[in-house]
């Protein structure tokens, strides 16, 4: 009779054992892969314990909530078409974040709130403006007519703009015999609330006397001057709202340690990531703002008088909009992170147990 009753007992507990391993399988195989990699599938200390820095495989499986904050910093610029302009070398932007994270396993969820300060550089290609059928009275001289040459060299904009961002990633981590990797990719979303800009470029005027003795310059009595410094503050960057898309891959090291606990429990140290990484973000949208502005603006009333120019930022100009204009951003990302700790997972009350 007892040993009918052991009988009947398998076999009324054989079902539910192979549907719960059948289920641990399919949800738990991210954990013990990982754990078999870091060596945490026992309370022992592996030696791999060193070289992952104390790594706990519960702090890379199951949920986590994470809140931190970033630093991030490197090389900025404008990429547009229009020929009259181009990148180059100096630009840079740093943006600080206020970030969110969910951890689910591997996968990871990343928002957040944050400001951005960009300065960018963008180099203008020489130009020739001229104003012809103009009339000289030189003393002695019969009246000639000759064409004004405004000569503009070395021209440099700077653009500083601020932004309001907020970013939205996803992502994964990258599991390797060495450490932890992470991989990012989302959008975030730009909005430019402040910014001013400069124009820096030598000026020169000659007079183009082509029935009498050529070339006319240096002759600063008769307003032809050489190589004069020229700088304007123009209007700022009315820039249209920017979503750019972001990539970003890089390693991660925790500074939890306590190798004889495979669990983090509630007096485990603080559950801490620092991220280091490299980023790159292109603007999707086209931010060339709508405006009026003028390239060159030189007075008829006052040819010969540089401080009366007017000068606007390139893309600040109604010639920029013909083009599109996007921003582009290469640099590196330091990320903190701080997790809640968690209770001991109760092997008994997992959800894939039932």
């Amino acid at each position: 009779m007892r040993k009918l009753c052991y009988i009947l007992l398998i076999l009324c507990l054989c079902p539910s054992l192979v549907r719960a391993q059948r289920r641990f399988s399919a949800a738990e195989r991210w954990e013990y892969s990982l754990a078999g990699m870091t060596g945490f599938t026992n309370k022992e200390v592996s030696s791999k314990t060193d070289v992952l820095s104390g790594l706990h495989a519960s702090q890379y499986t199951g949920s986590h909530h994470l809140l931190g904050m970033s630093l991030e910093g490197g090389w900025s610029s404008f990429v547009s078409p229009m020929p009259t302009a181009r990148i180059t070398p100096g630009g840079g932007s740093i943006g600080f974040h206020i970030i969110y994270e969910y951890q689910y396993s591997g996968f990871l969820v990343q928002a957040g709130i944050g400001i951005n300060y960009q300065r960018v550089s963008t180099s203008i290609a020489d130009t020739a403006i001229y104003h012809p059928g103009l009339v000289g009275t030189w003393q002695s001289v019969t009246p000639r007519t000759f064409t004004l040459r405004h000569q503009f060299q070395e021209r440099t904009d700077m653009a500083q703009q601020l932004y309001g961002q907020i970013p939205v990633y996803v992502g994964h981590y990258i599991l390797s015999p060495i450490g932890i990797g992470y991989f990012l990719a989302g959008v975030h979303f730009n909005y430019a609330f402040w910014g001013n800009t400069t124009q820096k470029m030598h000026g020169t005027t000659t007079a183009l006397y082509d029935d009498l003795v050529g070339v006319w310059g240096q002759m600063a009595n008769h307003g032809l001057r050489y190589q004069v410094p020229i700088e304007r503050k123009g209007d700022a960057l009315k820039l249209k709202l920017d979503v750019m898309a972001h990539v970003e891959m890089g390693y991660e090291y925790t500074t939890l340690q306590n190798p004889h606990s495979y669990r983090i429990m509630p007096n485990d140290q603080l559950d801490c990531r620092l991220r280091f990484g490299a980023f790159v973000d292109f603007g999707i949208l086209n931010i060339c703002p709508n405006t009026q502005n003028v390239y060159y603006g030189i007075p008829d009333a006052t040819l010969y008088d540089f401080p009366t120019y007017r000068m606007d930022h390139v893309f600040s100009t109604k010639d920029a909009t013909q083009y599109w204009l996007r921003n582009l951003h290469i640099g590196f990302r330091f990320t903190v992170l701080f997790g809640f700790p968690g209770k001991e997972r109760c092997i008994i009350c997992d959800p894939w147990r039932h």
